[in-house]
């Protein structure tokens, strides 16, 4: 962002993602192009490309390990997506477990992992769960360093986390698959960060805290630099990068490693078109998130993992329309007299399940009609749930008052607004309309679901069937206690009847993402490899700009940032025994 070519500033992007990450004093360099061949602008033994936790685990643990550190930052300002994020990290066997006494042991953790990774192929009888042996390796390897990781930052003060609860019940959080046999800890596995006060903080206190500490390290810092290109000779692999900052190209010499830790591709139209099933409509991640290490590493002769991953949400098409760089997206979606139908008035997913596995729907394939039938979801709830639940993203504070709801006093109505709607921004949604069935499927598919709210049982989606959708349910959409309704009596905290009357409700919903987690692949050291297989020398990668260690898996709360900082320490550990490269 340092050309502005994207048109937002600092201030600019944090105004408009509603994160606040206060100024961390950044190390400024001057910085200039090296005039003769063989000169460079900068050395350094360790250079870490981006700013959020992953980037400043491995700043922080390679200066700790007697390293030489230079980190550079494609914006103005540091973070990264990390910034604006919960602050959640999710990590397996942490120290708050154990002082409980809870055994989260290895071999139970993986298979919950291996599990749910690779669904398609676990078998918890087979040698390494049914996985390929490099797969299965990187779970053990982040399960191996999360722990220690995090208790290495807290030890050295980059750190201050706790057991991260939910809020509403005051419990440790629920994991996002928590009812599988696998799952031997389905709660307490994440870590928040607390202030100087003792509260728990969000995203913007977790990366002043390891800002903070990457400075305090006096590890240099440019920000405004945005990568370019790897240097590489020989046999030797990458010995450093090209940045280009304000019109001019830097030269930074890396005599030990180059370690990416950046976003992925999510605000990349070309990539995303390319690579993603069905439609990305927008997303939460910051700006600068443009798929760059896929390019550089790919220039290098590096391997690609699965390209096609990403961290996922539904999102509003109303807000999508406006621009795809959104301030969050529908991650926790409220009250219980709700359901989300298709084009055809049909469900097709329970609608508490976590945002990354519901999202997933939308890219379902209809063989048969040659459509994506369910690329845009209606989410249909009535007048108990717009003032219970008033407030709770995306029901605005007053019942209809926001543009991105659609209302009608009857269903034949909401049904008329729906259409006409969908007429109107057709050109943005490859002309979708709803099917002549709509309304009359609508009124049977409330019917159903009423059914199944009274019982208690979700025969179609199990909504309701796992702790998650009911104690996160709250935890994000606690009924508010003045809003004149009586609290749900019936079996299922997440479910209720729609009423028979009128006015109902409806948001249009469309598959987003938190980022892409697709690109370069990566061994158990978080070396980069290359097409046939082996490690790039001095290449190291973590975070979202590589192929997802996990999968497409969302483990649980802080998932994202869990698995991130732990390959950043990997990155940094590993890439301390690289040899010295003096000339």
């Amino acid at each position: 962002m340092g050309d502005r070519g994207n048109g937002l500033t600092r201030r600019e992007v944090l105004k408009g993602a509603g994160a606040a990450v206060a100024s961390m004093g950044v190390v400024s360099l001057a910085a200039s192009r090296a005039s003769a061949q063989g000169e460079w602008d900068h050395t350094t033994d360790i250079l870490v490309v981006g700013s959020g936790v992953g980037a400043c685990s491995a700043a922080v643990t390679a200066h700790d390990n007697g390293d030489a550190v230079l980190l550079i930052e494609k914006a103005e300002f540091l973070g990264g997506t990390s910034a604006k994020s919960a602050g959640v990290l999710w990590i397996p066997n942490n120290f708050t477990l154990k002082a409980r006494g809870i055994e989260d042991g290895r071999a139970d953790c993986l298979a919950y992992m291996a599990r749910f990774s690779y669904p398609e192929r676990f078998d918890p009888q087979a040698p390494a769960f049914g996985l390929e042996a490099h797969e299965l390796a990187l779970l053990e390897a982040f399960y191996d360093n999360a722990s220690p990781a995090v208790d290495r930052l807290r030890a050295s003060g980059a750190l201050s986390v706790a057991e991260w609860r939910m809020f509403a019940l005051d419990r440790p959080a629920t994991d996002y698959l928590d009812n599988v046999p696998e799952n031997k800890v389905p709660a307490g596995r994440p870590l928040g960060p607390v202030n100087a006060e003792g509260a728990m903080g969000l995203g913007a206190e977790l990366m002043a805290q390891l800002t903070r500490a990457v400075q305090q390290r006096g590890v240099a810092t440019l920000t405004g630099h945005r990568a370019a290109r790897l240097v590489t000779d020989g046999e030797r692999g990458v010995i450093g990068l090209e940045a280009e900052t304000g019109g001019a190209t830097v030269t930074i010499r890396a005599r030990k490693a180059v370690i990416f830790a950046t976003g992925g591709y999510v605000h990349d139209p070309g990539l995303t078109a390319r690579h993603q099933r069905g439609r990305l409509y927008g997303s939460c991640a910051m700006p600068m998130a443009e798929g760059d290490f896929i390019r550089i590493a790919g220039a290098a002769g590096a391997r690609m993992g699965k390209l096609g991953s990403a961290w996922r949400t539904q999102v509003l098409l109303e807000e999508c329309l406006n621009s795809p760089m959104l301030a969050a997206g529908a991650f926790y979606i409220p009250g219980d007299s709700m359901l989300q139908v298709n084009k055809y008035g049909l469900r097709v997913v329970n609608e508490h399940r976590n945002y990354n596995d519901r999202t997933e729907v939308h890219s379902a394939y209809d063989a048969s009609r040659a459509e994506y039938p369910n690329q845009v979801l209606f989410m249909i709830y009535d007048q108990r749930s717009a003032e219970g639940f008033a407030g709770a993203y995306p029901i605005p504070a007053k019942p209809g008052d926001a543009a991105h709801v659609l209302s009608g006093s009857t269903l034949e109505a909401l049904t008329a607004r729906v259409s006409e709607r969908l007429e109107e921004i057709a050109a943005s949604t490859g002309g979708l309309s709803l099917d002549p069935a709509f309304g009359a499927n609508l009124k049977a598919t409330i019917q159903r679901f009423n059914g199944f709210a009274i019982a208690g049982r979700d025969e179609d989606f199990q909504r309701g069937a796992a702790a998650y959708d009911n104690e996160w349910h709250p935890v994000f959409s606690p009924m508010a206690a003045d809003s004149g309704w009586p609290a749900n009596r019936y079996p299922a905290l997440c479910m209720h009847p729609l009423r028979d009357e009128g006015p109902y409700y409806c948001t249009l919903l469309v598959a987003g993402a938190l980022d892409t987690c697709g690109g370069p692949a990566i061994d158990a050291s978080a070396r980069v490899l290359d097409a046939g297989g082996k490690p790039i020398r001095g290449l190291y990668g973590a975070g979202n700009c590589i192929a997802s260690p996990s999968g497409e898996a969302y483990y649980g709360a802080g998932h994202t940032l869990g698995m991130s900082l732990t390959f950043g320490y990997i990155a940094a550990n590993a890439a301390h025994g690289e040899k010295l490269a003096e000339t």
